[in-house]
C-alpha cells in the first residue's frame, strides 16, 4: 500500500488503511482522512512505525472521535512531519495545550469556512453522526465532513453521517467521487430489507457524483446485526444503479489501490 501510494502516478487513487480510513494520492498531492494502523483495532497486530512511510503526507483530515477513526499512536509518530492537520472544533482537545499534538501545524475545521492547503481547497461541513433510536432517544457524536477540491478532481467525504438529509450535501454537486459509509439502519445488518436503503441511495445521489465509493465494511468488534459486509455494499450498489445506471460504483478492499 505505501509503495503504491508513494509512487509517481497519472491517475488519482485511494487506499483503505482500515474500514473507513483513507490514503489519497491525487495529482501527486498526498493526504489522509482519519489515518489508523491495524494495531489500533487489533492488539495482536504488529505495531508499526509510520513516521518514515507517511512522511510525504501534505495534510490530514480528521472527522470525529470514535475509536476506529482516532489513532493517537500513529498521530504521535507523525508529530514531527511537515503535514498540516485539519481538526474539527469538537476534536481540538487533542491539539491544544498539554495535548499530545500541541506542537503540530494545524487548523480548525469550521463548517462552511474554506481552507487552502498545499494547493487544495477544503470545505468542512457538518455531517451529523446522530441517529434516532427506537426508544425515541437520539445518540451519537459530533462529526465533520469535507469536500476536497484538487487540481485533478473533487472528492466529497461525509464520513460516518447518519442523518440522510440531502441538504447536508446541497452545496456540493457534480463531484468526481463521494465516499459513502454503509449504514442502512441500526441492528439491521441481518434484515432482509434494511430500512434505510432508499434514504441512503437518495442521499448520496443528491450530489450527482460520477463515482460512489462504498466503504466502512467489516468493522472489527461489531456483532453480526451491526456489521456491514460486502454483500450489503453490493445490495446498495444495485439500488444505486436502479436509480442512476450511469453512476460508477466501487467497493474497495483494504490496502488495495482504487483508481478514482
Amino acid at each position: 500500500m505505501i509503495r503504491g501510494w508513494s509512487a509517481p502516478r497519472r491517475d488519482d487513487a485511494v487506499w483503505l488503511m482500515y474500514s473507513a480510513n483513507y490514503l489519497f494520492n491525487t495529482g501527486g498531492l498526498k493526504w489522509a482522512v482519519d489515518p489508523v494502523l491495524l494495531s489500533n483495532r487489533v492488539p495482536e497486530a504488529p505495531l508499526l512505525d509510520a513516521s518514515r512511510d507517511l512522511s510525504e503526507l501534505d495534510f490530514v483530515l480528521l472527522t470525529h472521535a470514535h475509536v476506529d477513526h482516532v489513532d493517537v499512536v500513529l498521530w504521535a509518530q507523525l508529530r514531527e512531519s511537515s503535514c498540516h492537520w485539519i481538526v474539527p472544533e469538537h476534536m481540538a482537545e487533542f491539539f491544544t495545550d498539554d495535548a499530545a499534538m500541541t506542537d503540530c501545524d494545524w487548523s480548525v475545521a469550521v463548517p462552511g469556512r474554506e481552507l487552502a492547503v498545499a494547493g487544495a481547497r477544503i470545505t468542512p461541513f457538518a455531517a451529523p453522526h446522530y441517529e434516532r433510536r427506537a426508544t425515541g432517544e437520539t445518540s451519537g457524536v459530533d462529526s465533520t465532513g469535507y469536500c476536497v477540491e484538487t487540481a485533478s478532481g473533487s472528492y466529497l467525504l461525509p464520513g460516518d453521517i447518519r442523518t440522510y438529509d440531502p441538504a447536508c450535501l446541497r452545496p456540493f454537486s457534480d463531484v468526481c467521487a463521494v465516499f459513502a459509509h454503509v449504514f442502512l439502519g441500526r441492528s439491521a445488518a441481518v434484515a432482509d430489507e434494511p430500512p434505510l436503503l432508499d434514504a441512503f441511495v437518495d442521499f448520496y445521489l443528491s450530489c450527482r457524483p460520477k463515482k460512489i465509493v462504498l466503504s466502512h465494511l467489516y468493522e472489527l468488534g461489531r456483532g453480526p446485526e451491526d456489521c456491514w459486509l460486502d454483500s450489503h455494499a453490493r445490495t446498495a450498489a444495485n439500488a444505486f444503479k436502479a436509480v442512476d445506471n450511469d453512476v460508477e460504483i466501487s467497493i474497495p478492499e483494504w490496502y488495495t489501490e482504487t483508481i478514482l
